[in-house]
C-alpha cells in the first residue's frame, strides 16, 4: 500500500482561496501530509447586533469545540484511491473569542483607527488540514486532484455544521486555486440558515429550524454514505443537494421555491400525480403538527405551490436579470414576498431533515394499505 500526502496552503478571504502544493514529489515512499489553511474574512456573518449576541457567540464556540473531536478523520473513496482528511477546528474558537472581545472594544472606544477597527472585527484565522491519499497503484494525477476532495470536505462540513446549528458556518466567496489556471469558487452562503436561526430566536415560527447535537448530525450523515457521489440516489440526498443549490444562489429567486419543493417531494416520497393534500399530510405526520399547525402549513405550502405553478406554466411575472429596484420600485414588494415564501420553504426542508436526524432515519418509506371488506362487515 502506497501512501501519498500533499502539503497545502489555502488562503481564504472574501475574494480568494489559494491552493499551493508544497510537496510535488510523486515518487514511491513519500509520506508527508501537512496542510496549512489561513482564513481572512469580513466578520462571521452572525447576529452581532442581536440583543442575545453573547449567548449566540457562546453557543457557536461550544459547537466548534465539539467539532474538534466529533468531526474526526473524514474518509472518501474514489476508485482505488482512499482519501483521509483531518481538520483541526480549534482555531475557530480562538477567532470567535477575538471577534467577541474586539466587538466590545469597538463599541466602547472612539479612539480606534479604521485599520484597528477592521483588524478587530475581521480577525485572521489559521487552521491545519491534513490530506492523505492511499492507493495500491502509482498516482499519475495532477495537482488539481487533491483540491476536489478539499472542496467536497468543505461542502460536507458546511452542511453538517449548519444542520446542527443553523448559520454557524459560511463559506461564501471562497476560491480554490489548484494552479495552472484551474480555479474553483465556493459560493456557499449561510444566509438562509441564518434567517431560519433568527426565527428560532424570535420564537415566532412553528417551522423554524432547531439546534441539534453535532455528534448526532455527524453520525446520521455518515450513515447516508454519500461520499463523493455527484448525482443524488436517494430522496434524502436529493434534498441535501437541493439545500446546497439554494445556498449557492446569489439572491432570492423563484428557482429557490422550485428547489425547496423538489426537496420536500423527495423527502416525503411524493409521486407524479399525487395530490397536494398528500404532501401536507405527510409533513404534518413527521413534524407532529396539531390541527392549527396543519392549517398554517397548508396555507404557506399553497403559496409555494402557486409560485411553482406560475413559474412552470408561464404565469409568473419574470424579473429582469438586472433586478434593479431603483429603476422599478415595484420589485421591492415582489422581492419581499418571494423571500418570505422561499425562506419558509427552505426552513421546512431543513426542519424535515432535522426530524429525520432526530429519529435516526435515513429516509421515509410511504405505504398505502388496502384491505377487503367481508360481506358481514359490509352490511354493518
Amino acid at each position: 500500500m502506497l501512501s501519498r500526502s500533499y502539503a497545502l496552503i489555502l488562503t481564504i478571504d472574501p475574494q480568494v482561496l489559494m491552493l499551493y502544493f508544497l510537496n510535488n514529489n510523486w515518487r514511491k515512499g513519500v509520506n508527508v501530509a501537512v496542510s496549512l489553511v489561513t482564513v481572512r474574512r469580513r466578520g462571521w456573518g452572525r447576529l452581532d447586533e442581536h440583543e442575545r449576541w453573547e449567548e449566540i457567540k457562546s453557543g457557536d464556540m461550544e459547537l466548534l469545540k465539539q467539532a474538534v473531536s466529533v468531526i474526526g478523520p473524514w474518509h472518501y473513496v474514489h476508485g482505488d484511491v482512499k482519501v483521509i482528511i483531518e481538520c483541526d477546528f480549534s482555531p475557530f474558537i480562538e477567532a470567535y473569542k477575538i471577534n467577541t472581545k474586539s466587538l466590545n472594544v469597538a463599541e466602547l472606544s472612539h479612539t480606534l483607527s479604521i485599520e484597528q477597527i477592521e483588524f478587530a472585527l475581521f480577525p485572521e484565522l489559521e487552521f491545519v488540514v491534513k490530506v492523505t491519499l492511499e492507493t495500491d497503484e502509482d498516482l499519475g494525477r495532477q495537482q488539481w486532484y487533491v483540491s476536489h476532495f478539499v472542496e467536497q470536505f468543505l461542502y460536507d462540513v458546511f452542511f453538517i455544521l449548519n444542520i446542527a446549528r443553523p448559520g454557524v458556518c459560511d463559506f461564501l466567496g471562497v476560491r480554490i486555486d489548484a494552479g495552472r489556471g484551474l480555479v474553483t469558487e465556493l459560493r456557499l452562503s449561510a444566509d438562509c440558515f441564518e434567517s431560519g436561526f433568527r426565527s428560532l430566536l424570535a420564537g415566532d415560527s412553528l417551522f423554524a429550524p432547531r439546534i441539534l447535537p453535532l455528534a448526532t448530525v455527524v453520525y446520521w450523515y455518515k450513515k447516508l454514505n454519500v461520499g463523493v457521489r455527484q448525482r443524488a440516489e436517494s430522496g434524502v440526498e436529493k434534498a441535501i443537494f437541493s439545500v446546497l443549490h439554494i445556498c449557492c444562489g446569489a439572491d432570492a429567486d423563484v428557482v429557490w421555491v422550485i428547489w425547496a419543493f423538489h426537496a420536500l417531494e423527495a423527502i416525503y416520497g411524493t409521486k407524479v400525480g399525487e395530490g397536494f393534500t398528500n404532501l401536507v399530510e405527510r409533513i404534518s405526520t413527521l413534524l407532529e403538527l396539531d390541527d392549527q399547525g396543519k392549517g398554517m402549513l397548508k396555507k404557506r405550502l399553497r403559496e409555494m405551490y402557486d409560485y411553482r405553478s406560475a413559474f412552470v406554466h408561464g404565469g409568473y411575472r419574470v424579473h429582469h436579470p438586472m433586478k434593479n429596484e431603483v429603476m422599478d420600485q415595484s420589485l421591492h414588494e415582489d422581492f419581499k414576498k418571494l423571500l418570505e415564501v422561499s425562506q419558509f420553504g427552505f426552513n421546512l426542508v431543513v426542519l424535515s431533515l432535522q426530524s429525520l436526524v432526530e429519529n435516526g432515519w435515513c429516509g421515509l418509506k410511504i405505504k398505502e394499505q388496502m384491505s377487503g371488506v367481508l360481506s358481514d362487515e359490509f352490511s354493518m
